[in-house]
């Protein structure tokens, strides 16, 4: 048996349920107690989640089960009483009404157009570099009106391979599927309400220490450094590993308004909402700027991010004004990864109260020096949180270390934010596609193979924690 046969019996339910199941009996006769049983839960699910053998949100609903039963019903949802959760929620019908609407389509389309230029003078290597940083910016604006990386690549996905089928160049179609992706994700740390971990580790900071880390203050510390600079870095990484060769063939899109996946531009969307292609685009990207600016600005009402989502969608599906309806997105949208979320938030509220995060934080008191300099200790938390994330997918990381770090940075003395953001940068800073959900679907839904998307992630990593952590780091201990 090969490594690759071994790994697939492995991830085989067959074999992954029995040993999540050994692993969870002796933890829980290893430390007979609530903390044991809390613990014993979460590695139960924990195995799941790193060997999948089912999806992670069927897990996360078996884990919700053990803890009504073992616990209580109001522990098992408390993760559907937070704004997090609902912001994802939402953010999955955000993403469904922009694609819908044509905006995604549209966006593409004129971006191909655009930045390529004059058709006569274009070449392909010059063409495929144009289009590469216009799609890369574009995707990464997105990070500012759609919530959750996952949602966002879902809807570029289907552009960027139409778009990459232009080039008769391996090289090209991978680069402009995987530049623009990775610009939305890599960049998504920088922004509050762009990404699950970040959504979650703020959701946390808030009900278990009542701190709460603004859209605002987040973009102001962490967008500068790792959103904008990132992005740029990511994208010329993904320029220098795929280009073209200076003589391959490519296609110049249409520029007569028809769409990139066939269809065309005058015809209806399927939005139900009997209206034509371009008020719907222009529509919905109102929509979107309206709950932009509404984040952008709660440091005037305080709103959570969740009321920026909720009003998106209301104007989206309002009747006679809104681009889609509910019987239309009702069998299009996925809703299950509300369980994966709501189980990870129950797990790390269990974990607190049974007293294991305060345990957990007298350990983690000893391995980080706490007299050294601030820059020093935000190291230490982010290779802590990096090296956990090769043993669990980024979302199991936060739902069980941030509740840890909470308790250290009170006990500590610590600046809350810098401490919870260098826990988000390393929730960004993946190598293998197992680490996190996001790396999962970018590798499912394009014509990648694995070690293509292996080669980029570890590129991009390992460049922003050689040149951009010591960066951020340096800037958080001038303002802390």
């Amino acid at each position: 048996m090969n490594r690759s046969e071994a790994i697939e019996t492995l991830r085989s339910p067959a074999v992954a349920f029995p040993l999540a199941a050994v692993v969870a009996v002796a933890t829980w006769l290893t430390v007979p107690s609530a903390v044991g049983t809390m613990l014993s839960i979460t590695l139960f699910c924990i195995v799941l989640w790193v060997l999948t053998p089912v999806a992670p949100s069927y897990t996360g609903l078996i884990g919700l089960g053990l803890i009504a039963v073992t616990f209580s019903t109001d522990l098992a949802l408390v993760g559907f009483q937070k704004p997090a959760t609902w912001l994802i929620g939402f953010g999955l019908l955000m993403g469904e009404a922009t694609r819908q609407s044509g905006l995604a389509n549209a966006a593409g389309r004129v971006i191909a157009t655009r930045s390529i230029g004059d058709p006569i003078e274009a070449d392909s290597r010059r063409t495929y570099r144009r289009l590469l940083l216009a799609l890369a910016i574009g995707a990464h604006v997105l990070a500012f009106l759609v919530p959750s990386a996952l949602v966002r690549i879902l809807a570029l996905a289907p552009i960027l391979r139409e778009l990459g089928s232009l080039f008769d160049s391996r090289e090209a179609r991978v680069g402009l599927y995987l530049g623009p992706l990775f610009a939305t994700f890599y960049g998504s740390s920088g922004i509050l309400t762009a990404d699950l971990p970040n959504i979650i580790i703020s959701g946390f900071g808030q009900s278990i220490a009542g701190h709460t880390i603004s859209w605002s203050e987040w973009w102001l510390h962490m967008y500068p450094v790792m959103g904008l600079v990132r992005v740029v870095l990511v994208v010329g990484i993904v320029y220098l590993l795929f280009r073209p060769p200076v003589d391959s063939a490519f296609e110049v899109p249409d520029t007569d308004g028809g769409r990139t996946d066939g269809t065309d531009a005058g015809t209806d969307t399927g939005t139900g909402a009997g209206i034509d292609t371009g008020a719907a685009e222009r529509r919905m990207l109102a929509f979107l700027l309206v709950g932009a600016a509404i984040w952008a600005t709660d440091f005037v009402h305080g709103f959570h991010p969740v009321i920026g989502a909720v009003v998106v969608v209301v104007l989206a599906f309002l009747p006679e004004v809104g681009v889609v309806d509910f019987e239309t997105v009702g069998g299009e949208v996925d809703f299950s990864i509300l369980f994966f979320i709501a189980a990870v938030f129950a797990i790390g509220d269990g974990l607190t109260e049974t007293g294991f995060t305060d345990t957990a934080a007298t350990y983690l008191l000893e391995l980080i020096p706490t007299g050294a300099p601030l820059a020093v200790i935000l190291a230490s938390v982010f290779f802590i949180t990096f090296a956990l994330t090769f043993l669990m997918e980024g979302l199991a990381v936060a739902s069980v270390l941030t509740p840890v770090l909470i308790p250290y940075i009170d006990a500590a003395g610590l600046p809350f934010t810098p401490v919870l953001l260098a826990e988000t940068m390393a929730l960004s800073s993946y190598f293998f596609p197992y680490q996190s959900a996001v790396l999962i679907v970018i590798l499912n839904e394009g014509d990648i193979e694995t070690r293509e998307l292996i080669l980029t992630t570890v590129a991009c990593s390992a460049a922003t924690i050689l040149l951009l952590l010591p960066i951020q780091f340096g800037l958080f201990s001038v303002f802390y």
